[in-house]
């Protein structure tokens, strides 16, 4: 019997090669969420400040016919923009293809960005179904800590003047009220 083996840098991928420039500049596309064996490991690991959970969960899964309309591969950076927000994550050719036109982000805090916050009376927000556009991007994808700094304000001073995305990373390890967990070693917490 073969095992998924989870303990990997970047969840597997089917390995395509995408051809041709793209034709398009931003996609239109539909969005759904939901669980993935790679990003639920990370997370029973306790790993998810950690790069293994970005790329597990910081994914934007789509069918190659639709990356080759973009003109991107394997783990080049895609920006995912919805009517309630915006995230830039990788972008990966989906294990599931073919569905040209749907893409899919494991819920987390990356599809938290763009995704309703209303939750229509049923104590959940909608994950399925989202309209979205996808676009090619230089930018970098953030790690969980910096994107909850970037999207939620967290760990940012009052007097921070630079743009969030363009401050030094937090890292891998915690933060404790907006410091990094190296500064706090050899000081009480």
């Amino acid at each position: 019997m073969h095992y998924a083996n989870t303990y990997l840098e970047k969840p597997v991928v089917p390995d395509v090669k995408i051809t041709g420039e793209g034709t398009t500049d931003v996609l239109k596309c539909m969005l759904n969420t939901g669980s993935d064996i790679y990003q639920g490991a990370c997370k029973k690991r306790g790993s998810t400040l950690k790069e293994e959970y970005k790329n597990a969960s910081g994914t934007c899964y789509m069918d190659p016919r639709d990356m080759a309309k973009l003109g991107v591969n394997n783990w080049d950076t895609v920006l995912v923009k919805t009517d309630f927000g915006e995230v830039v994550v990788n972008c990966a050719v989906s294990r599931d293809a073919p569905h040209e036109g749907t893409v899919f982000i494991c819920k987390g805090p990356w599809a938290n960005t763009i995704v309703s916050h209303d939750t229509y009376c049923c104590s959940d927000p909608t994950y399925k179904g989202i309209r979205c556009t996808v676009e090619k991007t230089d930018r970098k994808v953030l790690l969980m800590a910096d994107l909850m700094r970037w999207v939620y304000k967290k760990y940012v001073d009052e007097e921070d003047d630079d743009v969030v995305e363009n401050m030094e990373s937090l890292g891998e390890l915690p933060v404790y009220h907006g410091r990094k967990w190296e500064e706090l070693i050899d000081h009480d917490l």
